[in-house]
């Protein structure tokens, strides 16, 4: 901070914040105790301080009623926002799952110790993996388009 003993007011005054709010080192909090000892006014200064520090810890910020959050998510730019954001990630996960999935065929092509059957195995499995998975989004999909409660207002 400073490298003066004496404390000026003029430049020193924002040390009585940062005393206030305990950040400090303890020389420095010496030499501004040694000061509030002398100075009424600097007494005072501290006292607001605290004062406003106990008023601001004491504010929470109020949540948005429900109106807001509905005229936000009915924004086209909020829908299309989280909609790119859906299209991206899918198209992404169908990338990586894609080349995760060629890889395992791949391997399981390539290994002589497994027998035809299980080879097989595998593959009709995932398949199925695969028609339940996009089954399953198919009906959230229809679900969600087809809700009751679109026309509920909160």
């Amino acid at each position: 901070m400073t490298t003066t003993k004496q404390f000026d007011p003029d430049r020193d005054a924002p040390l009585l914040s940062a005393y206030v709010d305990g950040e400090l080192c303890p020389e420095e909090a010496v030499r501004i105790e040694a000061y509030l000892a002398e100075s009424p006014q600097a007494r005072r200064e501290v006292a607001r301080l605290r004062e406003l520090n106990d008023l601001t810890a004491a504010l929470r910020l109020k949540d948005a009623p429900a109106e807001a959050w509905e005229v936000f998510w009915n924004g086209a730019y909020n829908r299309a926002e989280r909609s790119l954001g859906w299209i991206l990630l899918t198209v992404g996960a169908a990338i990586v799952g894609g080349f995760a999935l060629y890889k395992l065929a791949d391997v399981v092509l390539a290994a002589d110790t497994l027998p035809w059957l299980v080879k097989a195995g595998i593959f009709v499995g995932g398949g199925g993996l695969i028609a339940l998975l996009i089954s399953v989004v198919r009906e959230r999909l229809f679900v969600r388009k087809r809700t009751r409660y679109d026309d509920v207002i909160r």
